[in-house]
């Protein structure tokens, strides 16, 4: 099948891989315990997300995502990783019983405050499904370079929040 993209299985179209990871970091005036309870409380990741309009607890390890961009509308079951407080909070988000992608906020200690890590980590090579959906519906046609501005965007947003919430380093 060929697009204006070109052909999807050549190999000059950029897609992410089993194994590729994608991050950004900032440092936050916030301690490291604050800023981690920012990021594991799934319900304000709207607020940051550029695609998540809505997360829900489904039970305490499981959460729903409604997410929305253009005209595509889709939704995940995700699964908590890594809940380490003040640390560590990442989560799992399958497809079709495979785990696809690990999303995941790290923490430390810095000078001013902390180190807020947001990294992006393919779990599993993309389905066919899953590429055609982003390029056709949702217009994605790099994810990596998409995935790289929505997480700079991402970490800035969460900086503002805590800065904004008059959070204090430790």
């Amino acid at each position: 099948m060929t697009t204006p993209q070109g052909d999807w299985s050549s190999r000059d179209v950029p897609t992410l891989q089993q194994g590729d990871r994608i991050s950004a970091s900032i440092v936050v005036s916030a301690s490291p315990e604050d800023v981690y309870a920012i990021v594991s409380d799934i319900t304000r990741i709207p607020e940051w997300s550029p695609e998540c309009v809505e997360c829900t607890w489904l039970d305490n390890k499981r959460f729903r995502g409604r997410n929305r961009r253009r005209i595509g509308r889709w939704q995940t079951i995700a699964r908590v990783d890594a809940d380490i407080p003040g640390r560590e909070f990442s989560f799992i988000v399958p497809f079709r019983k495979t785990d696809l992608t690990r999303w995941s906020y790290q923490v430390e200690p810095h000078p001013d405050g902390c180190l807020l890590t947001e990294e992006v980590t393919v779990v599993a090579d993309l389905p066919f499904v899953v590429v055609a959906f982003e390029r056709l519906v949702v217009g994605v046609t790099d994810r990596a370079a998409d995935l790289q501005v929505n997480l700079d965007r991402c970490i800035r947003t969460i900086k503002g929040i805590a800065e904004a919430e008059n959070v204090t380093t430790a």
